[in-house]
C-alpha cells in the first residue's frame, strides 16, 4: 500500500514539474514586440508627442527573407496595420518592419498612413 502511494506521489510530482520548469518558447510574436520597441525609440526621436505604436497583431503577416540588407542580416520581414498614437491622438496606419531573427532585435520600422 505504502509503495502505491509512493508511485502515485511520485507521479503527481513529474507532471507538476515540466510544467513549472519548462523554458518558455519564443513565439512568432516576440518580433512583433521587438517592432513595437524600436518604434518606441525611433519615432519618439523625431517626434516628441509620439506616445506608442500599436501593431495589431491580427493583421501582421511575416515574409521570410534571410539575406543581408546593406551590412545587416534581416530574417523577417513583418508588415500590417497598426495605430500610431501621437499629439493628434489615434490615427490608423500600416506598418513595416525589418527584424534580425531570434536573439536579435528589430533592426529598421516605417509607418504609411492608411
Amino acid at each position: 500500500m505504502g509503495l502505491k502511494t509512493a508511485v502515485a506521489g511520485a507521479f503527481v510530482v513529474a507532471l507538476a514539474l515540466p510544467a513549472v520548469a519548462a523554458p518558455r518558447a519564443k513565439t512568432r510574436f516576440d518580433g512583433i514586440r521587438d517592432c513595437e520597441r524600436l518604434a518606441a525609440v525611433q519615432f519618439k526621436r523625431h517626434n516628441p508627442v509620439f506616445r506608442r505604436l500599436l501593431i495589431d497583431r491580427s493583421t501582421v503577416e511575416d515574409d521570410k527573407f534571410a539575406d543581408n540588407v546593406g551590412p545587416t542580416f534581416v530574417s523577417t520581414i513583418y508588415h500590417g496595420k497598426a495605430t500610431y498614437e501621437a499629439g493628434k491622438g489615434p490615427l490608423p496606419t500600416r506598418f513595416i518592419c525589418l527584424h534580425g531573427g531570434v536573439g536579435r532585435d528589430a533592426v529598421f520600422i516605417y509607418t504609411l498612413p492608411e
